[in-house]
């Protein structure tokens, strides 16, 4: 018998599903039919649609009024209100508007961190008015707490994040922990300029009170006189022009400062008080045929008269023929004196020959430099009259190399030909680069490691000895050219292979042998390990006389510390 399915109300048929069959048509679920064969596997899948409300980037096809969607594009939970899906939520997060909105919807736009609402035409904007890019911008109001920690209230302006000022009703003596970030003093009635740079209103004002924070009657008028108290700067070249005629002018020309008389033959006059308070001339321009200038010289007697001390902070250049300079000393701060620069073309030696310096006194005392001999002097050469005393700790050098200093000459001395002696000497050092060779009282030795210390006579020369003087701490000899002490030579004889024949007669042991040997040969004049070969000639008689010859060999050891002849071997056996 088929199923009948009703919706919700338990009135409205829904759908029909026969035995053994299943609807896949009428809703998005599966409808099972009784006695479907597999209805486990359908009816597994339909709880799961369910548990995702049918999650997929398209609407259902075929939704009943009430069905709820999750659509994973716009990861936003809808409803089918018959005719279409929409929000669940009246909210919708995106950062682009939602496609069909309902009047009265919210859409936050969360690139933008902006609310709007939908008014069925449009969306309009609840707040703020700046995206997130634009920063806060407007008005804001702020609570702060003034010097009695009372809270007050004002209108921060605000363009792109930076406060630009604050609008207040009254004044406020801020607490001094209630700093508002861009904003540092009292605030007064009005508009509160912040601490932004350069912040000001472009625009024009009929009158104020200050202009620059100063009152508008300090300020300089054209049509009376005025006292200044700042600078005074005319931004034109055509400078300030003082007096009736016009006489004082200071102009600008091509960037010259021109400080001029206007007048026909009339002086130019700089003028100070001095320590008695009298105002005196202090240069003096006078035009005539040929100008004269006096700097604190009341009548000028040369070109340029100075009356006092000259200080000159440039370079100062005199052209004649005869400089002369009466004073009792000169200080010069420069660290050149320049000679011999000629007034035109290029210096050169000659032209330097003869100059440098004289000191006069009961005779000359000089340094000239020479270009040539001409001069009794040698040429291309610096030439003094007089000794030269160096103070304790300084040196002679050449091209920035020590030569000579007060107790030694310096390393850069490599040769000194035509010395034909030396004084004591406690040390001598040989070698090119480094020290090769020391050579320290009686003592020659080597310095580099390792190094042998040669003797090479020349030619067929030999190394002789004068006086039948000993050579001692010889090492022992490893090559066949290597010299040997006596110990050594002693040594070796003593350890050499001794041979010695003997004769018995009858049967002879080993151990008397070793005791004859004792008294020919006493270990004490021989080194321990050295071995003698004993040839033994045993006779004995029978029929007749029979000699026997053994080869033994015996070796000096020592047993129970004290050397004695041991045997060895005695394999050697000579069949006569």
């Amino acid at each position: 018998m088929s199923y009948i399915i009703h919706k919700s109300d338990n009135k409205t048929k829904l759908a029909e599903v026969p035995d053994g069959s299943i609807d896949q048509l009428t809703t998005d679920i599966t409808l099972i039919g009784k006695n479907y064969s597999g209805f486990g596997q359908v009816l597994n899948e339909n709880f799961v649609k369910l548990l995702e409300n049918f999650a997929s980037t398209e609407y259902p096809s075929h939704p009943v009024k009430g069905q709820i969607w999750y659509d994973s594009v716009n990861k936003k939970l809808k409803v089918y209100s018959g005719s279409s899906f929409v929000p669940v939520s009246s909210t919708t997060v995106s950062s682009t508007q939602p496609p069909s909105p309902n009047i009265g919807d919210l859409w936050y736009n969360d690139s933008e961190k902006q609310l709007f609402f939908w008014n069925g035409n449009a969306p309009v904007l609840l707040g703020p008015s700046y995206t997130d890019l634009q920063q806060l911008s407007g008005l804001k109001t702020i609570s702060v707490l003034d010097k009695n920690n009372q809270t007050r209230v004002v209108s921060g302006l605000y363009n792109g994040g930076v406060l630009l000022g604050l609008f207040a009703s009254e004044r406020i003596e801020l607490l001094n922990k209630n700093a508002i970030a861009g904003f540092s003093g009292e605030i007064t009635v009005g508009f509160n300029a912040s601490d932004l740079s350069g912040l000001q209103f472009n625009t024009t004002s009929t009158n104020a009170e200050n202009l620059g924070g100063y009152p508008a009657a300090n300020y300089v008028k054209t049509n009376t006189a005025n006292a200044l108290t700042g600078k005074l700067r005319v931004t034109t070249d055509a400078g300030i022009v003082v007096g009736v005629a016009g006489a004082a002018n200071l102009t600008v020309n091509s960037g010259n400062v021109i400080v001029a008389n206007g007048l026909q033959s009339k002086s130019l006059i700089l003028a100070v008080k001095n320590a008695a308070n009298i105002q005196e001339n202090a240069i003096v321009v006078t035009p005539s045929s040929q100008s004269t200038t006096g700097i604190v010289a009341v009548d000028p007697e040369f070109t340029v008269n100075v009356g006092g001390d000259l200080s000159v902070n440039g370079n100062l250049i005199v052209k004649g023929d005869t400089t002369s300079i009466n004073t009792t000393s000169i200080t010069v701060k420069d660290k050149v004196i320049e000679l011999a620069t000629p007034s035109s073309g290029t210096p050169s030696d000659s032209i330097a020959s003869g100059g440098g310096l004289i000191l006069h006194g009961s005779t000359d005392h000089s340094i000239i430099w020479s270009n040539t001999d001409s001069l009794s002097l040698s040429s291309q050469a610096w030439n003094s009259t007089e000794h030269f005393n160096l103070s304790s700790g300084k040196e002679f050098k050449i091209g920035g190399v020590t030569v000579i200093t007060g107790n030694s000459l310096g390393e850069a001395i490599t040769s000194i030909p035509g010395v034909t002696s030396f004084g004591t000497q406690e040390v001598v050092n040989i070698g090119p680069s480094s020290i090769y060779l020391k050579l320290t009282g009686n003592t020659i030795s080597t310095e580099q490691p390792n190094a042998d210390l040669r003797l090479s006579p020349n030619g067929d020369g030999n190394v002789a000895l004068i006086g039948n003087p000993r050579i001692t701490g010889l090492a022992k000899p490893e090559h066949d050219l290597d010299a040997a002490n006596r110990e050594y030579v002693d040594d070796a004889v003593k350890s050499q292979p001794l041979f010695l024949s003997l004769d018995f007669t009858g049967s002879v042991t080993d151990t008397y042998i070793a005791g004859i040997l004792e008294l020919l040969v006493p270990v004490e004049e021989h080194n321990i390990d050295t071995i003698i070969r004993v040839l033994c000639n045993t006779i004995s008689y029978s029929s007749g006389i029979t000699i026997s010859r053994t080869i033994k060999l015996f070796v000096i050891t020592t047993v129970i510390n004290s050397p004695r002849w041991m045997f060895v071997d005695g394999s050697t056996t000579i069949i006569p």
